[in-house]
């Protein structure tokens, strides 16, 4: 994303406040005393939705064709271990996870010139968020999901399912599943739409609900203010979250190409897609290499790296994961990184218009000029009392626009 010449905001008026407020009356009920609970309901919804999708697109483009073109790497992924087994599914998340967070953990850590030059903030080579935060703190976070992990994998083994593939490719089986892998490998037209898919949908059901998190005060308080405690993001970061986040992003994982039928080689390939940008955007970085690749395939709507860059330096924007069509339609989009937004909190405290957005610049010679409207009728004591508040409330401005701040400051509450 060039920051140099922004495009122009698009406002989305009545329709994206609509938007927003979709789902208050199944939300404001509960969210207050059973923010958990809340957040369950809203996974529920999301995968809800994800299934209504893929019923849609099975009306449009049935899934099944085979093809020859990606056999060869079908036939050398089939022949890995393991691969018939029900928990294979691990595997490419796991290998994923591991080693795209060791590359940019080892790039961030030594920081060669040309790494410095790709970085969007001043955080130094070796500062992991400041004495209070670290980077210890992210990689404990992602060891506490492991006796849930555990859970998991001991109830599939005990039951020897259910299999996460779905017909026409594998029948369906939750219990004492006998894995049989299709022997031919999707063709590649059905290869690239499923993909697609699974990437619009779970774009646009976790932004939204990503969306609800931060205009909801409780969901943002007990849950996804974890997250926000690192302002200057790294590649650990995205996974530093609370358990009931990571049970929305992990579903959604899961269910996304269970719902168009995917081909299990189509599975295997959007797990570590799907972990691996999740990763690329939070390290920090202007524009990673497959940010760049994905950008082009769409045109310009892959926010990427430098799309999740603002919006933990802004905070109350940039809501979708990837792309970054949702926030144009729903006026929430991040353009400058020196905006100040202010929360939208929804219920009772939910301010009816829209958030205020400001650039530094504007605020400063907004700031100048009520200076120089004040010191005509200024003398003496007066006038150099004034001078003096005006100082500080431009320098209190700044401050709150600076993006050198480790911490994002939480909301009052």
């Amino acid at each position: 994303m060039d920051l140099k010449n922004p495009p122009v905001r698009r406002n989305a008026g009545k329709t994206g406040d609509r938007i927003k407020r979709l789902l208050d009356p199944l939300i404001l009920p509960t969210v207050d005393e059973f923010p958990q609970l809340t957040c369950g309901l809203l996974i529920a919804l999301q995968v809800i939705f994800v299934l209504f999708a893929g019923q849609a697109l099975h009306a449009l483009w049935p899934a099944g064709s085979e093809g020859t073109i990606l056999q060869p790497l079908y036939q050398r992924a089939k022949a890995l271990p393991a691969t018939s087994s029900p928990l294979f599914f691990f595997i490419p998340f796991v290998a994923t996870h591991v080693l795209t967070s060791m590359i940019y953990l080892a790039l961030d850590w030594y920081r060669p010139a040309w790494v410095q030059a790709m970085m969007a903030h001043d955080r130094r080579a070796g500062d992991w968020g400041g004495q209070d935060l670290g980077l210890a703190r992210t990689l404990w976070s992602q060891i506490s999901v492991a006796p849930v992990t555990v859970l998991m994998v001991s109830y599939m083994l005990a039951r020897n399912g259910p299999l996460l593939y779905t017909r026409p490719w594998v029948e369906s089986c939750f219990d004492n599943c006998v894995l049989e892998l299709p022997a031919n490998a999707p063709s590649l037209a059905e290869f690239f739409v499923h993909l697609t898919f699974c990437l619009v949908v779970s774009d646009a059901a976790y932004g939204y609900v990503h969306l609800q998190m931060h205009r909801h005060r409780a969901l943002w308080k007990h849950i996804h203010s974890i997250h926000h405690e690192y302002k200057e993001t790294f590649v650990t970061v995205g996974p530093h979250v609370h358990l009931m986040e990571f049970f929305t992003v992990f579903t959604l994982a899961l269910f996304s190409p269970a719902a168009c039928g995917a081909h299990p080689f189509t599975c295997w390939v959007w797990y570590s897609f799907y972990t691996l940008i999740s990763l690329e955007a939070h390290t920090g970085w202007r524009q990673t290499p497959v940010g760049w690749i994905m950008n082009l395939l769409t045109m310009g709507n892959f926010g990427g790296s430098m799309h999740h860059h603002l919006h933990h330096a802004v905070v109350w924007g940039n809501y979708a994961p990837f792309l970054s069509w949702m926030d144009k339609l729903i006026g929430t989009e991040i353009l400058l990184e020196d905006e100040v937004r202010e929360p939208e909190f929804s219920g009772k405290a939910m301010k009816r218009d829209r958030p205020k957005v400001i650039s530094m610049k504007s605020a400063k010679s907004e700031a100048v000029k009520e200076v120089q409207i004040n010191l005509k009728g200024l003398k003496g004591k007066e006038l150099a009392k004034e001078t003096a508040l005006d100082c500080e409330a431009s320098q209190a401005i700044e401050a709150k626009g600076s993006r050198r701040r480790a911490a994002t400051p939480p909301p009052k509450l």
